[in-house]
């Protein structure tokens, strides 16, 4: 990827230089201060791309500095909550041996841990798919990322510019989604297999021991896939404004139109109140004329 940064990157300038012609064309009637506008943006952009190999990881470390405050050792380990939970699922973890006279009970036993270690290993196992998925969006972005900073010289197509980096952020605000997924599953897990320990001690921990930890295996199961899907919906929320891949409402076009409609909105109901009250008065004053004078007769009328 770094290598077809640089690679296109003459693209990137060719984008850049069409939107600077464009600019200065449309700005040929002003003088001052706007002329010199385009060029400080292109400055700025240009700037950006030449040193994207610093500020890009820098910004993607505070997201990861976040996720680690979130849960301790994530950036070390991301899949501790679930390789915790699937160890705690080893074979027999009580120690109980097979009953020839108490069949049923032992049958029972079997069926159940399978069906919770399948539940369980499958569950877990979808933290490193999308561990994966982030990965690879993450050097996706880093190729169109220049080109994204590139729009912005083009007249018009600054919102693409921004939308993009609002992806940008959602995408690198995962981890601490995930982070924040592995902290509940294992409080989950801890307080079901705290209830009556590792190695119970009296015959009814012993007889419940089984039951709370894969009832604690399972639930905790439960939220790391919930977590896990979840999180890319979430932060594509938070960073966009609830419009999925859009980013509309987060535009400051959009906000002061948001604005401006609110604003005539009240207006509107004001001048309505007002006009309702007014009804009334006229309403009145048109009931106290004076009624109009009786038609002439017939003998009155000149000529007859």
């Amino acid at each position: 990827m770094i290598a077809l940064v640089a690679a296109f990157r003459f693209i990137v300038y060719a984008v850049m230089v069409a939107g600077l012609i464009f600019a200065m064309a449309s700005q040929r009637s002003q003088t001052g201060v706007s002329l010199f506008v385009p060029l400080v943006k292109a400055i700025v952009i240009i700037a950006a791309i030449a040193y994207m190999d610093q500020w890009f990881p820098k910004v993607e470390q505070v997201f990861l500095a976040v996720a680690e405050a979130v849960a301790p050792g994530y950036n070390e380990h991301p899949t501790a909550a679930s390789d915790t939970i699937r160890d705690s699922t080893a074979d027999n973890p009580e120690g109980q041996s097979w009953s020839w006279r108490h069949l049923n009970e032992s049958i029972y036993q079997a069926v159940s841990r399978a069906l919770a270690n399948v539940f369980i290993y499958i569950g877990t196992l979808i933290t490193v798919p999308m561990l994966i998925l982030q990965y690879v969006l993450r050097w996706l972005l880093y190729l169109l990322t220049p080109f994204a900073l590139a729009v912005f010289m083009l007249p018009g197509f600054a919102g693409i510019g921004v939308r993009f980096l609002q992806q940008l952020l959602a995408i690198f605000a995962w981890p601490i989604g995930f982070a924040l997924t592995n902290l509940v599953a294992l409080a989950v897990w801890t307080d079901f297999r705290g209830a009556v320990g590792a190695n119970p001690s009296s015959v009814g921990d012993a007889l419940y021991s089984p039951l709370l930890t894969f009832m604690g295996g399972i639930l905790a199961t439960i939220m790391i896939v919930v977590g896990m899907i979840s999180t890319p919906i979430v932060m594509q929320m938070l960073f966009a404004q609830g419009h999925a891949f859009t980013g509309a409402s987060a535009n400051p076009g959009h906000m002061v139109r948001g604005g401006a409609s609110m604003i005539y909105g009240v207006g509107d109901r004001l001048v309505g109140q007002r006009g309702a009250a007014l009804a009334p008065q006229a309403a009145a004053a048109a009931s106290s004329a004076p009624p109009s004078p009786p038609p002439m007769g017939l003998g009155a009328r000149p000529g007859i």
